[in-house]
């Protein structure tokens, strides 16, 4: 998204305007006028974070905001404005005040300065609405995480100021971290979390109230950079198995683990062990795929991004391509994205008919909902025969 009015109304020297020339539902101001503007209107803020270059932020801006259901709602229910990370500097401040490192994300702020969530990447138009009515809904129960300070302002230690606002940069001196933590007696504050965030290697007595502590953690500050400090402390866990796939060590290394961690947790956790392990360090896709398939993994997002890891080795191996059906078939809907429909779709037009002429006529109403040609979608229907 591309904004008219940059840097100088963050200084309060301009008036509230819209944010680009075709009057969209986006405005700009400093952030003083536009809280005192969600204050009085009882509104929450929505930021668009973005930068020049995103694909996922320009399929948003071009794809997602200028639906008339998405815009309506935005200007009926919400504040908005955008920043760029980089040519910004509010929009840096954001990052470091909220951890922010993949873009776009979303941040839901009340007038009062309060972090209702984040959210975050590309969104198809019904499932960013959904996340915008929950928001809402977030907003009106004051449902807030409390983790993060109402000010911008911060206690943040210099190396981890350093680390989003150098122009190279790189994790800090993991002495230093581990220094700054080992002082700290607010384990669940604000800067103290940053700085896990930032820690490579989490000192054992901040591992151990990470994991009896997680709940807290997350209804604290959001459950996406609370993933993070998870899969940090997952990847330190594996270095224990060998580097070949070894089916009795890795079968004993998740009955130990499955002691260790939360319940709730544990099917993501060893979905994680599972792609982590099998597939990338022992390079074994088949095993990767039989695991899935056996643990009952309906998560889309996996069955999505493993597909783009998986290419080559499912147009090489026949036998791969249909475990890796096999394994999507019970994450994928009518309301599944666009993308992974598709590929799905033309995955099995060879061999599995019926789940072709499923994937591709749930495709075709998707892309007609959402506004995108469908034409062609019919034409491999038509090719399928009844």
């Amino acid at each position: 998204m591309k904004y008219a009015i940059k840097a100088l109304l963050l200084a309060g020297l301009l008036p509230l305007t819209a944010a680009a020339q075709d009057s969209t539902q986006f405005i700009k101001g400093s952030w003083k006028e536009l809280t005192a503007k969600a204050r009085k209107e009882h509104k929450p803020i929505f930021v668009d974070t973005y930068f020049e270059g995103c694909h996922a932020c320009k399929d948003m801006e071009v794809k997602v905001f200028p639906r008339p259901e998405v815009k309506k709602y935005m200007e009926d229910n919400f504040v908005s404005t955008g920043y760029d990370v980089f040519k910004e500097a509010f929009g840096k401040e954001l990052c470091a005040k909220y951890f922010m490192t993949g873009f776009p994300t979303y941040l839901i702020i009340s007038g009062e300065g309060k972090l209702i969530n984040t959210g975050a990447g590309y969104q198809e138009p019904a499932q960013f609405m959904k996340f915008l009515e929950n928001n809402i809904s977030r907003y009106k129960a004051g449902q807030y995480l409390t983790g993060f300070g109402n000010s911008l302002k911060t206690d943040d230690p210099e190396f981890y100021h350093t680390f989003f606002f150098a122009k190279d940069r790189k994790f800090p001196d993991s002495t230093a971290v581990k220094e700054y933590l080992l002082k700290q007696k607010d384990l669940l504050k604000e800067s103290v979390f940053k700085v896990m965030l930032v820690c490579r290697n989490l000192p054992a007595n901040y591992r151990a109230f990470y994991i009896k502590n997680r709940t807290t953690y997350i209804e604290r500050f959001g459950a996406d950079l609370n993933s993070n400090v998870l899969n940090g402390l997952l990847k330190q866990d594996l270095t224990v198995l060998p580097k070949q796939l070894d089916n009795a060590a890795f079968d004993a290394f998740l009955a130990k683990q499955q002691q260790v961690y939360s319940a709730v947790d544990w099917q993501e956790i060893q979905m994680y062990y599972a792609e982590n392990y099998l597939y990338k360090t022992a390079k074994d896709a088949k095993a990767f795929l039989e695991f899935a398939i056996a643990h009952h993994d309906t998560n889309e997002n996996r069955v999505r991004y493993m597909r783009f890891y998986m290419s080559a080795e499912l147009e090489k191996q026949p036998g791969l391509k249909d475990l890796y059906i096999r394994w999507a078939a019970p994450a994928l809907t009518a309301e599944s994205s666009l993308e992974v429909l598709t590929s799905l779709a033309y995955m099995c037009r060879d061999g599995h008919k019926d789940a072709a002429k499923k994937y591709f006529t749930w495709a075709m109403a998707k892309a007609t909902a959402m506004g995108q040609p469908a034409e062609y979608f019919q034409k491999e229907l038509d090719k399928l025969g009844s």
